[in-house]
């Protein structure tokens, strides 16, 4: 578990607790989180469930920001018991999670900036 805080842009953000999924591409937030950050969808994709159901999701774009890294990413809305945190967010974020612990840990220097 991780908290990050997370908005429809760098000027709105909320705590949001997120479990760290490895096995999700997205970030998910339940409809109630999503709507409630202002996110608004932009796109429809078809995705596959780790008990492998196919459903087309809403996404939108959010930044996110966990210590001192911060990041523009696509966020997914979906029926699900707890916020996601997914490895497109990861990636974003420069992070990794430790096998041993199950903590975030810096996978690369992260500029003040993305890197391309």
């Amino acid at each position: 578990m991780v908290t990050a805080k997370i908005g429809a842009s760098d000027t709105n953000l909320r705590d949001v607790e997120f479990m760290v999924d490895t096995g999700a591409f997205y970030t998910i937030l339940p409809p109630d989180v999503f709507d409630g950050l202002g996110i608004e969808t932009r796109h429809h994709e078809r995705v596959v469930t780790a008990d492998n159901r196919v459903l087309t999701i809403a996404l939108g774009s959010a930044h996110i920001e966990i210590e001192d890294r911060s990041a523009a990413i696509l966020v997914g809305k979906m029926n699900v018991p707890a916020p996601l945190l997914g490895v497109s967010a990861l990636e974003a974020l420069g992070f990794k999670v430790n096998p041993v612990d199950g903590t975030l840990e810096p996978a690369r220097p992260f500029p003040g900036i993305p890197a391309l």
